[in-house]
């Protein structure tokens, strides 16, 4: 069993930014879980999983 945060890691094509989610954070993004802090544009996901060096390469949005 994993302990902690999962994430989705997504990059943005339009702006080039790397951030990542938490997903238990779903239900209060809703529509917008997945798009780019920055730009607003759909992500391209990544990587998905625990803390971890993978990760630490994103920005967390919060």
């Amino acid at each position: 069993m994993t302990w902690g945060a999962q994430y989705m890691c997504y990059s943005c094509k339009k702006c080039g930014k790397k951030y990542k989610y938490a997903i238990d954070l779903i239900g209060d993004f809703g529509e917008d879980f997945g798009k780019c802090p920055d730009c607003g544009s759909d992500g391209t996901l990544e990587f998905e999983g625990p803390v971890s060096p993978e990760t630490s390469k994103y920005e967390e949005v919060e």
